[in-house]
């Protein structure tokens, strides 16, 4: 099968790159993503779109049927009707309503993070080395001083919506940082 789209050939072939090496993330772990326009085959309007690895499978053998498809406006609008940490799982059923077109694989529970941060590529990947810094006991300041403004520490929360929003707001107060390490 063809990829349809620009954004998505280079999306598969970063995802692959990444995948396929160990020292980038373990076997079936991590997601990651792109933001591009397309045409809305209803309206003939261009619509923002983001494509993201969905629940399951692996990095290093995606493939364009192992995506997500959503439209951008539709995830980003889940801010206002968000009802919190203690409803967490309720929003990634809410993804399915963000969905542009058919076929394609379920929204992960990090599908927030991934179209909430102000980025046209997001990576969120599982290294050995990120582990290890997350998993310390004082990993913040390994982090700081591993990699000083550029990989920013973010206190564990559980995956998901939340996670999403703090990641995005992380991001926005430190537009140096080109990464995050999550705390474990």
């Amino acid at each position: 099968m063809s990829v349809t789209h620009e954004t998505v050939a280079a999306l598969l072939e970063r995802s692959n790159a990444l995948g396929s090496d160990p020292k980038n993330t373990n076997y079936a772990g991590g997601n990651t993503s792109a933001k591009g326009s397309a045409t809305d085959p209803v309206t003939g309007e261009e619509t923002e779109l983001l494509w993201v690895k969905g629940s399951g499978g692996d990095l290093g053998t995606l493939e364009e049927k192992g995506l997500a498809v959503l439209r951008l406006d539709r995830v980003r609008a889940l801010k206002e009707v968000y009802p919190g940490v203690d409803r967490e799982d309720e929003m990634v059923a809410a993804f399915d309503y963000c969905l542009h077109g058919k076929g394609g694989a379920a929204p992960s529970i990090d599908t927030a993070m991934h179209a909430l941060v102000d980025a046209a590529h997001v990576d969120h990947l599982h290294p050995d080395a990120g582990i290890a810094l997350a998993t310390a006991a004082d990993g913040e300041r390994l982090t700081r001083e591993c990699f000083g403004e550029t990989v920013v520490w973010v206190p564990w929360r559980r995956p998901g919506f939340q996670l999403g929003l703090d990641i995005a707001a992380i991001k926005e107060e430190n537009p140096a940082a080109i990464g995050c390490i999550l705390g474990g």
